[in-house]
């Protein structure tokens, strides 16, 4: 795998983001956050969310990567990708060499408990919410039989027109009930919040600064799709069957790879090799 200026290849840039975001992703905390979300509300529903929240951090990082070339050297940016890989790869090494078999159960745990603490929250936030409308209601109720009769009777000709023309709109209000449910945007949000600043993403700025930034674009949004594809359909199956010590292992390996192949490229850049 060739690594040039401005993007080398598309399919090299591809496989590597794919790669990178299967030994990232897999058994991560936006993967459990999917799983565990996806066992008591609807699957799609939670596919489509963190999905959505996934291929906005992949564009948005990407681009990012793409937009430091143009203020920094390139070799430069090959050197800082390659010590940010090197980082990596060794404290992903290290963590596989310290593991017991436990920390899979142990993140999962601490996920449920995070989301539990955080649907309780919501829940007491809606009772306080419930208790000062139905005050209101209760008042709006006491005026309503003050209103002229006359009044009443043009409002009724009123909601009959628009019951009418908002049967046309049904399968988009369909579409904007899903995208904005509650369980939509609690999905988005907290998966988003789990990505930023993870691993992942700052490996997906390097890829995209020395990389072919829609290959790479590409690739981890197909990445992030195929895992929480698992997640959502049977992730805490797979997550209690995987070896997260194994799958570290290979991220470490990986990751030492982009870190060779990227200091290689920042010796011919700056023609010493």
């Amino acid at each position: 795998m060739a690594l040039t200026a401005a993007g080398g290849g598309a399919s090299d840039s591809l496989l590597a983001s794919i790669l990178m975001i299967f030994v990232s992703e897999i058994g991560d905390k936006t993967f459990l956050i999917a799983a565990i979300l996806a066992m008591t509300n609807p699957r799609l529903t939670i596919f489509l969310a963190a999905c959505s929240a996934l291929w906005l951090m992949s564009i948005l990082s990407a681009f990012l990567g793409h937009a430091v070339v143009t203020f920094i050297p390139m070799s430069w940016v090959s050197i800082a990708a390659a010590v940010m890989f090197l980082a990596f790869g060794v404290k992903l090494l290290q963590e596989a060499r310290e593991m017991d078999g436990s920390e899979i159960a142990k993140e999962m745990h601490s996920v449920e408990a995070e989301l539990s603490e955080k649907d309780a929250a919501a829940k007491s936030q809606m009772a306080m919410e419930a208790g000062e409308a139905g005050d209101y209601s209760a008042e709006a109720g006491a005026e309503k039989f003050n209103v002229n009769v006359d009044v009443d009777g043009d409002r009724s000709v009123e909601a009959a027109g628009e019951c009418s023309s908002g049967s046309v709109l049904d399968s988009l209000k369909n579409l904007m009930g899903l995208l904005l449910s509650p369980v939509f945007v609690e999905t988005f949000v907290l998966v988003f919040l789990a990505e930023w600043g993870d691993r992942s993403q700052l490996a997906t700025i390097a890829l995209g600064a020395a990389r072919n930034v829609y290959g790479v674009t590409a690739g981890t949004i197909l990445g992030h799709t195929c895992c929480t594809g698992l997640a959502v359909v049977g992730g805490r199956l797979l997550a209690s069957r995987i070896s997260v010590k194994k799958v570290t292992y290979a991220g470490g390996a990986l990751f030492i790879v982009f870190a060779i192949l990227y200091g290689y490229e920042a010796l011919n850049l700056k023609g010493i090799a």
